[in-house]
Order: structure tokens, then sequence, then C-alpha cells
């Protein structure tokens, strides 16, 4: 039988190894906790700065403002309307708060001015201004905010102008000034929200025309561009009223669009009724 003095030797070592393996288990815990810590922090920079990051950075045109104080940046304008059949719409509207740095003042231009490497460079498209001023737009339909006469549908294909197969297409002008009386630089048909803004002082018209159409008009803002772009400045020029009014007055009131409907569809044969979008 063991006696009382072996029995307490034992209990003491059993007390110490306990001791000494709780002590080594806490001294683990700590700098794990510190590793995941630090690789938690650094995981959620590496994203934050994945998110910031533009095709290129923040070195190809237009390049945001990403500071107050930072003076490598990009402020420009485009010339921009909207056309049906040949009647041009009032100036967009901005349709909530912009974060992003492209919007209008109601001023028929486009003001291209980043605040984030996501709308600046490769990443300055139309698409950021059509969801700015609220516009729906797809290779084949485009449906106008409700300040436009109601929110109204135009559909290539199935609305028409004057009876004729009609199609939306965005003229693009490098030039503004151009866009007065010349042609336009390229014509696209088809991914709109995808184009690009390459330029400063350039114009662009998205038209719904008879099939075919390259006789675009320019907007009616092209020509004052380079005041109308001044005018949001800290020093506009004692011109801008003046202007903005003319442009307001220049453009013509929304046509009346209430033959031009949504396209119906008949349940029985599944066949779409076309509709007419004439404002002449």
């Amino acid at each position: 039988m063991a006696s009382s003095g072996s029995t307490r030797k034992v209990a003491k070592v059993a007390s110490k190894s306990g001791s000494s393996s709780s002590k080594r288990s806490s001294n683990w815990l700590f700098p794990a906790a510190i590793v995941l810590v630090v690789a938690l922090g650094v995981s959620i920079v590496m994203f934050a700065r994945s998110k910031n990051s533009g095709y290129n950075g923040n070195s190809t045109p237009p390049r945001a403002q990403l500071s107050q104080s930072s003076t490598a940046f990009d402020h420009w304008h485009a010339a921009f309307a909207i056309d049906i059949c040949g009647e041009q719409l009032p100036p967009q509207t901005d349709a909530r708060e912009d974060a992003l740095g492209i919007h209008t003042h109601g001023d028929g231009l486009i003001h291209i001015h980043p605040f984030s490497v996501q709308s600046a460079g490769k990443r300055a498209t139309m698409q950021k201004f059509f969801d700015q001023v609220g516009l729906k737009v797809s290779d084949d339909r485009v449906t106008l905010p409700t300040e436009f006469n109601g929110s109204r549908t135009f559909e290539s294909g199935v609305t028409t102008c004057g009876g004729k197969p009609a199609e939306w297409a965005l003229a693009h002008w490098k030039t503004a000034h151009e866009a007065v009386t010349g042609k336009p630089d390229k014509i696209y048909t088809s991914n709109f929200g995808g184009v690009r803004f390459t330029e400063d002082l350039g114009a662009f018209t998205l038209a719904f025309v008879p099939k075919g159409t390259t006789d675009i008009p320019g907007p009616t803002s092209a020509k004052d561009i380079d005041v109308l772009g001044e005018c949001d400045g800290a020093n506009p020029p004692p011109e801008c009223q003046q202007l903005l009014q003319q442009q307001q007055a220049a453009v013509t009131t929304v046509p009346d669009l209430s033959t031009a409907t949504a396209p119906a569809t008949t349940a029985a044969s599944g066949s779409t009724a076309t509709t007419t979008a004439s404002g002449r």
C-alpha cells in the first residue's frame, strides 16, 4: 500500500503536468490568434484593392479623382440627346444621387469626372450614364423615364417611324462641333451600354430611326459645349444662364407618343402588334 507521502508526490507531479499543459496551450493560442487577425486584415485590404482597381488602375483616361488633394484626374463633357423619329427630346436629368461621377445637370451634356476607378478608364461607359438618368437600354428596346410623357418603350422591328420599320442606333462624334452639321464618326447598332467615353468634348445621339438611316442629327447642345461645360465650375461664364435657356428652348417639346405604346401581344396567336412612333 502506498504511503501518504507517495500519494502527495504523485498528486504534485500531476498538478505540475496539468499546469504545464495548460500553459503550453495558452502560449500556442495567442500567436495563432495574432496570425489569424493579420491574415484577415491582409485579405480585407486585398479585396478592397481588387474592388477599387480599374482595368489599368487609374492611368487610363478618364482618370478618377480619388482624393480632394489629387490633381491627376480628368473632367470631361459630352453632348448627348435622344432622337425619336426625328424629334429630339428635352435633356435628361439625374434619376438619383451620383455616386460614380458620370451624370448630367439637365443641360444636354454628360459630365464625366469619375469619383472612383470603378467608373474611370475602360469602365467609363455609356451604361453608367443610362443608369444615372433612368434609361433602360438594350440592343432592341429603350424605355424612357416617366417624365417623358410616361414611361414609353420603343422596340426595333416592332415600333415604326411613320409606318417605316425602325431601329435603335447610337451615333458618336469625336468632336462635338462636328455634330452640328457633320456625319457621325461611328454608328453603333448594338451594345450601346458598352460604348466607352474616350475623349473630352465629344457628342452622342441615341436615335430611333428608319432602318439603315445614317443621317442622324447631333445634339442641339453640341454647338455650345465649350461654354456649357464651364457652367458648373467655380467661376461660370456670364453667358451661362442665357445659353442654358436657349439650349432648353432649342430642343423640341416632347412628341405626342400616344400612338407609340408598348407592343401588344395576342394571347391566342402570340403575334405582336406593330405600333407607330411618329411625332411629325
